[in-house]
């Protein structure tokens, strides 16, 4: 075998190499551009992925909440209010901590978090265990 047809494949199979990257690379962007709009029309995941926003809502509709959300790849509720950073705003959050572990630990939820209007934490849950208050 002549040297001059070794160069060829090899230059073939470069060529071969750098269409397939070149293709998955497009691919792969195209895909995240999928994944970008699908996510970007749901308000929410569903509740087989990351548990049900919509039962906790109803577990804590009676007190000021004016966000639920999971995050931390699906293992954590967190949940917005307008309380005070105080001792009277840490009981309320408790009670809200509590009211939505009721229905929150399902799925891969391990921990509630319970922010003041300021963002700072003024309740925490974990799976098992009763929520706390600052």
């Amino acid at each position: 075998m002549s040297s001059a047809a070794a160069a060829w494949r090899y230059a073939l199979a470069c060529a071969a190499i750098g269409v397939t990257a070149a293709c998955a690379n497009a691919s792969d962007a195209s895909d995240a551009a999928s994944a970008s709009q699908v996510s970007g029309s749901t308000d929410r995941p569903s509740a087989e992925v990351c548990g049900d926003i919509d039962r906790i809502e109803k577990a804590v509709s009676e007190f000021g909440v004016t966000d639920i959300s999971i995050i931390g790849q699906c293992t954590t509720v967190a949940i917005g209010t307008t309380l005070a950073d105080d001792a009277s705003g840490a009981e309320t959050a408790r009670r809200i901590c509590t009211a939505a572990a009721t229905v929150a630990y399902a799925g891969d939820i391990t921990g509630i978090s319970v922010a003041a209007a300021d963002g700072s934490e003024l309740a925490v849950g974990i799976d098992g265990a009763p929520c706390i208050g600052d």
